[in-house]
Formats: C-alpha cells, sequence, structure tokens
C-alpha cells in the first residue's frame, strides 16, 4: 500500500500492559523496602506472578504490531484474499478499530464503496478520528466512510451490501447476549450471491455453541454454503498464541449468501 504508515493500534489493549506493568514495580519497590519479613515475601511472590503474566501479553503485542510478527496486517490480507476477485459496490466492515481493513479493501476495490461501522467505546484504543486519518494517508478517503453503528443492530435495509466482513469483533458486542445473533446480523446486510468473511472466536463452545451446530446455524442463513476453518490454516502464528484467550479459538468463517 503507498502512501504515510497506517495506524494500526493493536489488539492488547495497552492499558492492561501498563497496570501489569506498575503492578510489578510497586510490588519490586515493596519487597526492596526495610519492611515486615511477611509483607516483604508477599511482594516478592506478587512481583514474580505479575511480572510473568505480563510477559505473555507483552509478546502476544509485539507479535500483532507491525514491527514484529505483523499478525495484524496478515489477518486482513487473509480476509481481502477470500473475497477473491469480485468487483463489489457497496463493502461493509463491521467492528472497524482504526478503520485499516476497510482502508485496504477500498484500496483493493477502488471501484467500491467501503463503510466501516464500529462502537468505539472507551474500552478500546481505537477512534473514528484516526479512520479518517488513515483513509486520508491510503488515499482513499474519498471512497471509505466510518460511522458509528452498533453491531448487534445495524442501520441499514436488508440485503444493502455486496460485501460484508468483520475481524474479532462479534464477541465483543456487549447489546447482544446472543453473539449468534450478530452473525445473523451481520448476514441481514449481505445482498444474494454477496460473499462474507468473518474472523471470531467461533470455536469458543461457551458464545457460539457447539462448533457442528453452530456451523448448521450459519449455513441456515445463507444459501449457497460456509465454511469455517481455524484461523492458524491461513495464518500460521507461534504456539505460544494458541492460548484459547488469544488466537487459540479464532476461526474464519466465510461463504457466499
Amino acid at each position: 500500500m503507498s502512501g504515510e504508515q497506517l495506524i494500526y493500534g493493536n489488539w492488547i489493549r495497552k492499558r492492561i500492559l501498563w497496570r501489569l506493568g506498575a503492578g510489578v514495580l510497586i510490588s519490586g519497590t515493596i519487597a526492596c523496602l526495610p519492611v515486615h519479613p511477611y509483607l516483604r515475601g508477599v511482594a516478592v511472590i506478587l512481583s514474580v506472578v505479575l511480572g510473568v503474566s505480563l510477559l505473555f501479553p507483552l509478546y502476544a503485542y509485539y507479535a500483532f504490531s507491525p514491527r514484529g510478527g505483523n499478525l495484524q496486517e496478515r489477518f486482513y490480507d487473509l480476509v481481502i484474499d477470500k473475497l477473491g476477485d469480485r468487483t463489489p459496490k457497496e463493502i461493509l466492515d463491521i467492528g472497524t478499530g482504526n478503520g485499516v481493513l476497510a482502508v485496504k479493501l477500498a484500496v483493493r476495490y477502488p471501484q467500491s464503496q467501503v463503510t466501516g461501522v464500529d462502537y468505539w467505546g472507551d474500552d478500546w484504543e481505537y477512534a473514528q478520528a484516526v479512520c479518517d486519518e488513515n483513509a486520508r494517508r491510503a488515499k482513499v478517503a474519498g471512497s471509505v466512510r466510518f460511522i458509528r453503528g452498533d453491531a448487534a443492530a445495524l442501520d441499514y435495509q436488508d440485503c444493502t451490501f455486496d460485501v460484508v466482513v468483520s475481524n474479532l469483533t462479534f464477541h465483543e458486542v456487549d447489546t447482544a447476549p446472543d453473539k449468534r445473533s450478530v452473525v445473523a446480523e451481520a448476514l441481514r446486510m449481505l445482498k444474494p450471491g454477496g460473499a462474507f468473511v468473518f474472523v471470531d472466536t467461533f470455536y469458543q463452545s461457551k458464545i457460539y455453541g457447539p462448533v457442528d451446530d453452530f456451523e448448521d446455524y450459519v449455513r441456515s442463513l445463507v444459501d449457497r454454503g460456509a465454511a469455517l476453518r481455524p484461523i492458524r490454516e491461513g495464518v500460521p502464528y507461534s504456539k505460544l498464541l494458541e492460548h484459547p484467550r488469544v488466537l487459540g479459538k479464532v476461526g474464519l468463517l466465510n461463504g457466499t449468501k
């Protein structure tokens, strides 16, 4: 992609790293003070536990970043590759974050109008202003727009878009207790014959139920079929990231309505 470097953000929230780092610093400081031996022992143990707890998200942060393993970029590229050779007029990116996937779609399909939707809640380090800046940097500001919206209740009529994509968003939608309904809402946006590519924690049974049942549910919503596979088949990554709370339960769901 030509132009300035896009602002990606990171799937690991910086505030988590800062809190763990502060915990290590505080407990380590207490361990070095002339305090009661019991308190010092507790501080030492706490410092070690927090230090170990910090290492894993710190590694994941590095692996996701452009300067590390660049996994975010590889996920976005995989989503786009799964769309194949199409000429869509309208594309929807649900949970656009900092708008990187939407911008990349606008570059890949210059004849399309791309819409990125996000709630941009305070719990995440993304912003609509950053989306607009990324579109400017990629020189696609005229073909991509970003709007605030709820993925559980999108403000569009049925069958509005030729392509619908989403990356690691559905399980975070607090307004929908049943996350499968968020998938159904995304598919409601899609025109018959349109393509969809979704990445989420589809193998987490507490969220989506048994895998076979979830696949049957999705196929009941589309006429031309859908396929679900672990994301690692398309984007290999370190075994350390196989933890269920990172990428171990993530799958790619794609098909045609």
